[in-house]
């Protein structure tokens, strides 16, 4: 016997970032799931949580969804709700919430897991297994099911693996690894981390977490994205086969620039990181500057206009002429600045760089740092 499924996860329909609208692509997201069922003669969409954003979704989202459940009818639509897409009555999973907006009713191939508890969805000789999470403590396994060794057993949750927790992720729903290699589970649809990972037992992967379908932070590079999960269990031996499918035309890129390169050298490089880009105008670049300088932000927003870029000055130290003019003359450090910062003044551009690396060089002596090398352009 056999069962083949999409697994996706937090999608977190409704949650914008930095401006951009990440509705149109979560969409198109959806829309790409359909087809991958479609052409890959799936079996069912198996959800791990976090689908939405309970506070952020209006009612023509949630018609969307549904329009999307029913494009798969009668394939089942397995969902076990998240802490964002928190199970109570204000979420979209609660049908008295949905009869106060007059929408219709969830088609009856969407089964949602509600129940504190374990519980269960049987097709056929496959049993799926889930709970929604509900708070931050409770152990997501906290007992092992006597289930049928026989049939296909899934199970699906959205909770914090503890020892690989990313940092600053908040834990929710808790389990160790060993919780689910020793559960009876063929295998344990996950939710709640946002880059794919996987658990095995060292022959085959017994649960992995997809990913966010679509960037929901601005750390999230890389491809994004669904797994197609295949089942095949002969007795009570079970052979999973996992194949990554992309699902979002929305991406982040980082690019890191050294402020040393020098301003012609960065644009070249902002220039070509775009060029090899796919897809440029789906894409958010995030511009790491490093160093310092007086390298002009407004100036490469400017140039770069046309494109979604952010810039991260988290490591970078704007060089600030003026409040280096207020250090006193009577000191030693003093007036090694000002007779510097008269040889700027008078400088070309060409001259005005190396003064201003020798300047660096110079406060980072007195400091007692050590002196790295600036490099800039020749021409």
């Amino acid at each position: 016997m056999k069962f083949k499924f999409l697994h996706i996860s937090d999608l977190h329909l409704g949650l914008k970032i930095k401006g951009i609208d990440r509705l149109k692509y979560c969409k198109k997201a959806l829309l790409k799931t359909i087809n991958i069922i479609r052409d890959n003669n799936l079996d069912a969409m198996i959800i791990a949580g976090d689908f939405f954003e309970n506070d952020k979704i209006y009612r023509e989202d949630i018609e969307f969804l549904n329009e999307i459940f029913e494009l798969i009818y009668p394939r089942p639509v397995i969902i076990s709700p998240g802490n964002h897409d928190f199970l109570g009555f204000n979420c979209a999973y609660d049908e008295r919430f949905l009869n106060i907006l007059k929408l219709k009713a969830w088609k009856e191939n969407v089964k949602i897991f509600k129940k504190p508890e374990f519980s269960l969805f049987s097709f056929g000789d496959v049993k799926i297994y889930g709970k929604p999470c509900l708070n931050r403590e409770t152990q997501a396994f906290d007992k092992i099911l006597n289930i049928n060794p026989f049939k296909i057993n899934i199970a699906v949750i959205h909770a914090s693996r503890i020892k690989f927790s990313p940092q600053g992720k908040e834990i929710w729903h808790p389990f160790e690894d060993n919780d689910i290699l020793k559960s009876n589970f063929d295998y344990v649809a996950l939710g709640h981390y946002h880059n794919y990972s996987e658990i095995s037992d060292g022959s085959i992967i017994k649960s992995a977490y997809p990913g966010s379908m679509v960037p929901a932070s601005i750390s999230e590079y890389g491809k994004r994205g669904g797994l197609i999960v295949e089942v095949s269990k002969k007795d009570s031996k079970a052979t999973i086969e996992i194949e990554f499918v992309e699902l979002s035309d929305f991406s982040i890129k980082k690019i890191e620039i050294s402020t040393s390169q020098g301003i012609e050298k960065i644009k070249n490089i902002i220039s070509s990181e775009i060029s090899e880009s796919s897809n440029p105008d789906d894409t958010l670049f995030i511009l790491k500057l490093k160093g310092m300088g007086d390298l002009s932000i407004i100036h490469l927003k400017e140039l770069f206009s046309e494109y979604k870029i952010l810039f991260d000055t988290s490591e970078f130290t704007k060089f600030d002429i003026e409040k280096l003019k207020e250090t006193s003359p009577e000191t030693t450090v003093g007036a090694f600045i000002n007779e510097m910062l008269k040889l700027i003044e008078n400088a070309d551009n060409r001259e005005k760089q190396i003064l201003e690396d020798a300047l660096i060089y110079g406060l980072d002596a007195f400091a007692g740092k050590q002196i790295i090398p600036r490099f800039y352009d020749e021409n």
